[in-house]
């Protein structure tokens, strides 16, 4: 799974603080509401990897501390490419099924595109939405070892974002 970042203060923070970003009010909402969704979806994980910058972290403690996932983070997730994610992908251990990467964009939005081969045929145009802030896909492979992945053989099952999750609370 791959989760944005909820949204952050821009306010107030320039280029060089961009690390220290907090999330904002609208983005902590959105944690609670994916993570409740989460939990009533009866949805299973083994790990987060978050990248660590502040709104990440307080994204990935947001959603998956009240979910007792257990959650890790990863420098390199901060401002990387789609290959530094697919390495990561490729070196997971065995033991690990469902894992949630948190991080940042392009590089969510591109790993999605580089991961996914297959789409639900309900979320066939969702590769041309932006990846807005706390938005969550959901990529099934049929593999057994992490390490046989491969570029574009993953079904996209599910995508989340704030506006789906709002929508379904009215």
């Amino acid at each position: 799974m791959l989760l944005r970042h909820a949204s952050a203060e821009i306010d107030g923070f320039k280029q060089e603080d961009d690390h220290e970003k907090p999330l904002d009010e609208k983005g902590k909402v959105d944690c609670l509401n994916l993570s409740n969704w989460l939990k009533k979806s009866y949805l299973n994980f083994d790990l987060v990897i978050t990248s660590n910058a502040n709104r990440a972290l307080q994204t990935s403690n947001l959603v998956f501390e009240p979910l007792n996932v257990l959650i890790r983070e990863n420098s390199m997730l901060y401002l990387c490419s789609y290959q530094e994610i697919f390495k990561s992908i490729k070196s997971l251990d065995n033991n690990i099924s469902n894992v949630v990467f948190v991080g940042h964009e392009p590089s969510m939005s591109e790993t999605m595109r580089e991961m996914v081969g297959n789409t639900r045929p309900d979320l066939g145009n969702v590769s041309k939405k932006p990846y807005m802030p706390c938005t969550m896909t959901f990529i099934h492979f049929n593999k057994t070892n992490w390490v046989e992945i491969e570029q574009g053989e993953g079904l996209l099952e599910a995508y989340v974002s704030p506006s789906i999750l709002e929508k379904n609370h009215e």
